[in-house]
C-alpha cells in the first residue's frame, strides 16, 4: 500500500514539473507588450485654481502671483478667494493609453512682494507624467536654469478622452522643497513651505491629427 502511494506521489510530483515546463517554454514565446501608441498636442490648455486658504496667506503676506503672458486669469471673490489661471498647451507628447510624457506651456507666474519689491518668474511650464508626475519651470527666463516647482497628484484624477481631447482633472499641485526655498530666499519671506498646496489643476489637450 505504501509503495503504491508512494508511486503515485512520484507521479503527480512529475505532472507538476511537467506542467511547469511547458508553461516556462509557454512563457518563453510570448513577445513582452508592446507599449501604446505616442500621440502628439497641439493645444488647448492647462487651468491652475489656487487653493483658497493659500490665497489668503499670500494676500495676507503681500505677495501677488501675477500672470506672465499669454497666461489668462479669472478671479472668484465669493470663492475664498480663488485665481484661475490658464496656461496654453503649446506641445507635448503622451502615450495614448497611460498618457505618460510631456505637456508643454507657454505663459507663467511671476511671484512679486510688495513688502520687498522683489520678485520670481517661472515661466515655460512642462507637466512630465510618469512614476512622479510633476511641473518643471524656466526660472527668471533662463531655459539653462529649470526645475521641477510642483508635484502633481494624480491619485483622485478624473481622466476623459474625447478625441481629439483629452481632459484630465482634479489633479492636486503642492510645491517642492526647491520651489519654495527659492520663492523665500528672492521674496524674503518663510511663507513657502514644501507640500503647500497651490491649487488643483485641469489638463484639457487637443491630439494632433
Amino acid at each position: 500500500m505504501k509503495h503504491r502511494n508512494s508511486r503515485r506521489s512520484l507521479i503527480a510530483f512529475s505532472l507538476v514539473v511537467a506542467l511547469v515546463v511547458a508553461l516556462a517554454a509557454l512563457t518563453a514565446r510570448v513577445s513582452p507588450a508592446r507599449a501604446g501608441t505616442i500621440v502628439q498636442l497641439d493645444g488647448v490648455k492647462t487651468t491652475l485654481t489656487t487653493d483658497p486658504g493659500t490665497t489668503r496667506a499670500l494676500l495676507r503676506n503681500l505677495i501677488l502671483p501675477l500672470p506672465v503672458g499669454p497666461t489668462g486669469t479669472q478671479l472668484c471673490l465669493f470663492c475664498g478667494p480663488t485665481v484661475t489661471y490658464s496656461f496654453p498647451i503649446t506641445g507635448g507628447a503622451v502615450d495614448a493609453d497611460t498618457l505618460a510624457g510631456q505637456v508643454e506651456h507657454s505663459g507663467g507666474l511671476r511671484f512679486f512682494s510688495l513688502r520687498t519689491f522683489r520678485s520670481l518668474t517661472l515661466t515655460g511650464f512642462t507637466i512630465e507624467i510618469g512614476a512622479h508626475p510633476d511641473l518643471t519651470a524656466e526660472v527668471n527666463g533662463d531655459p539653462q536654469m529649470r526645475v521641477a516647482i510642483l508635484d502633481l497628484d494624480l491619485s483622485s484624477a478624473q481622466i476623459v478622452k474625447s478625441l481629439p481631447y483629452v481632459t484630465v482633472a482634479n489633479v492636486g499641485a503642492r510645491l517642492t522643497a526647491a520651489a519654495a526655498a527659492a520663492l523665500n530666499a528672492t521674496l524674503g519671506t518663510t511663507l513657502f513651505q514644501p507640500g503647500l498646496k497651490l491649487g488643483t489643476a485641469t489638463v484639457y489637450a487637443r491630439v494632433a491629427t
